[in-house]
């Protein structure tokens, strides 16, 4: 029998392996991790999280991220004596040999139900797959050269930290935006370069907000990623989306995956007999990760675009509206502190007001007047483009061609912004029955799938 100690240590003194994302994926939070979350909430940590000797995750990233999200201050850890940075090469193997996909007994229990599927909606189900495939016969070409991507220098090692730091106090947001980055390097402007030798003072060095730094941030993170630095995953984007088709390694991991889900993730309509319909609209997908877990919560939909939105974009909220039931409409929108982000706002409520008949009213939650001046924000360093038709309406709005983007908000306190907003649009003692029955529910569905446990097991 194996002896270990369990410690109490802060959650600061503790960090993800970034290997992890690379060989499991980003994780997601999705209704698992709400539940993951809900349950250490109400009974707290009770696994402990196996980390190096330096303090690298070994075994319990979801853990470690759903009590980052609590904001714990401290978790219980299994210390192993080995450390990460004397076994880099090896690390990724290391997670995988404390991370094995385990096959669950109820695979096997299930059995009898898997034989109610005929050979012929097996058999379909390929061919419809190979018929989807279509072969393109094509010759093979050759690509001559090397591409190659430069570590970072000694010189730029400050500005490196600095950017994982950034990097990782937001891991509860990832993927981010280079924008985000860059503005919560504002906060403590770190020197983009030390060099050893200039005819300039090391002033000339810090990190401003001008296309000078942003440029060299792009740089600095891009062979970051590239080095192994950060996270491959921590940076995104998302106007380039990836449309991925997969499948199964085996039967026992398609059944195991189907029976964990079986009966979870179980949540009551939590707007049903809300008086307004609500809707969230944000202007750019980086507010995706801010956003989406304060919408999940209320169960409000959220919409994001690049700009202005389309015509299908109006007509579904406003078929979502119809299908409320409801008499009046609240649209929550975010936006840059622009011509365009003012513009587009007032679009909103206009394409469903006078093109789709939504009685419609709207806050501007971010970002405004107020919220520049409470937290000093650093304007974009661009200011509001001269060729734009809406300029003169945008000065006359603001007083002038300073803009504000929305990734100068600290994440949190944009998502405060929208939680009130939301909520100051609710009658909150129906919310909080809602949940309680809710809870009730989830009880219920809990012991229905441990009586059907037991009977596969009879």
């Amino acid at each position: 029998m194996t002896n270990y100690t369990i410690e109490m240590v802060p959650i600061t003194s503790v960090q993800p392996s970034p290997e992890n994302d690379d060989v499991y994926g980003k994780i997601e939070h999705d209704d698992q991790m709400d539940l993951l979350i809900e349950s250490i909430r109400k009974r707290g940590l009770e696994e402990p999280i196996i980390v190096s000797d330096d303090g690298f995750i070994v075994s319990g990233h979801r853990r470690y991220f759903a009590c980052n999200w609590l904001n714990m201050e401290s978790i219980p850890i299994r210390r192993k004596s080995f450390s990460r940075s004397k076994l880099a090469s090896e690390w990724a193997k290391i997670l995988t040999e404390y991370n094995p996909q385990r096959i669950k007994k109820t695979a096997t229990l299930l059995k009898e139900a898997m034989l109610r599927f005929s050979d012929q909606d097996a058999t379909a189900a390929l061919e419809n797959f190979k018929a989807a495939s279509i072969e393109v016969p094509a010759e093979f070409l050759e690509v001559e050269g090397v591409k190659f991507v430069p570590d970072i220098t000694e010189k730029k090692a400050g500005f490196l930290t600095a950017a994982k730091k950034v990097i990782e106090d937001m891991r509860k947001f990832w993927p981010l935006s280079v924008r985000q980055v860059h503005y919560q390097l504002l906060n403590n402007p770190p020197l983009i370069s030390e060099p050893k030798r200039s005819k300039f003072d090391r002033e000339h060095y810090r990190y401003r907000n001008d296309k000078r730094s942003y440029d060299a941030l792009i740089e600095l993170l891009r062979q970051a990623r590239y080095n192994g630095h950060v996270s491959m995953f921590c940076i995104d984007d998302p106007t380039r989306p990836c449309f991925e088709t997969t499948g199964w390694s085996n039967a026992a991991d398609f059944i195991n995956n189907e029976i964990d889900g079986f009966l979870c993730g179980y949540h009551r309509d939590r707007q049903l007999d809300q008086p307004r319909h609500i809707e969230v609209l944000g202007e750019k997908n980086t507010l995706l990760q801010i956003l989406r877990p304060v919408c999940r919560e209320y169960y409000v939909t959220l919409s994001l675009g690049r700009g202005y939105g389309s015509i299908p974009t109006w007509r579904n909220m406003a078929t979502r509206f119809k299908e409320s039931g409801k008499e009046a409409m609240t649209l929550i929108v975010a936006s840059d502190y622009d011509p365009e982000g003012f513009d587009l706002a007032d679009d909103a409520v206009r394409s469903l007001r006078d093109l789709f008949g939504v009685p419609v009213d709207y806050h501007r939650v971010a970002v405004n007047d107020e919220q520049i001046k409470e937290l000093d924000l650093a304007s974009d360093f661009n200011p509001a483009k001269e060729e734009s038709s809406r300029l003169a309406s945008f000065i006359e709005r603001t007083g002038g061609t300073d803009t504000w983007e929305l990734e100068s908000l600290p994440p949190e306190y944009l998502r405060d912004h929208v939680r009130a907003a939301i909520e100051a649009n609710m009658d909150m003692d129906i919310f909080n029955q809602v949940i309680d029955q809710e809870q009730e529910d989830a009880e219920y569905l809990e012991d229905v799938r441990q009586e059907i446990a037991m009977n596969l097991g009879a």
